[in-house]
């Protein structure tokens, strides 16, 4: 089993931005394992950068939340991503429909014993430097979020399942833009 750390690939790929007041955006782009469909606003988004290359993929310029478009929606990622959490429709100024993968699929797998952390000067945990899992503790989504870094990172597991019904394998396999991928963990180590 490997994890790895979903990120956009924000030096190469569109921004999405919601046009609201600065004081709203932290609200509004915090993705921690929280439902926010019921009171998900009908706001327009602009892209930041238009020049920039368009991918299927999008970003936030935030973590914790992936942006897609409607060829991704349309495919077999679709029913990963709704394992996963919410799908939040996200309309640009140009009338282009875009979605808002919110990861509510939150999961207590991080081996708090044999992860390494980065420390501060008294002693208290930073933030981790070397992941270590409960691979028994798993979900079945292959996307997930852990409780320590939920706000941030988004996770996804391959070598568990069938390919076709892991997220990185199908998402490779279908040719899709604008993510990477960070190795954090592999049980094969």
């Amino acid at each position: 089993m490997t994890i790895y750390n979903i990120e956009s690939d924000a030096n190469s790929i569109q921004w999405i931005i919601p046009e609201i007041d600065d004081e709203l955006f932290l609200d509004l782009t915090t993705f921690d394992c929280k439902p926010k469909l019921p009171e998900w606003p009908s706001v327009k988004w602009y892209i930041h950068n238009p020049k920039s290359k368009k991918g299927d993929f999008y970003t936030l310029g935030v973590d914790g939340a992936l942006v897609f478009n409607e060829k991704v929606y349309d495919s077999d990622l679709a029913g990963l991503l709704e394992m996963a959490g919410e799908i939040l429709p996200v309309q640009l100024e140009d009338g282009t429909q875009l979605y808002i993968l919110n990861v509510l699929e939150c999961v207590n797998a991080l081996d708090k014993e044999k992860t390494t952390w980065h420390l501060y000067d008294d002693g208290s945990k930073r933030s981790i430097k070397d992941f270590v899992f409960h691979s028994n503790r798993i979900t079945e989504s292959s996307l997930f979020k852990i409780p320590e870094t939920s706000k941030i990172d988004i996770l996804v597991y391959s070598g568990v399942k069938d390919p076709e019904d892991e997220f990185k394998t199908l998402y490779e396999k279908l040719g899709f833009t604008g993510l990477t991928f960070k190795e954090l963990y592999s049980s094969e180590k």
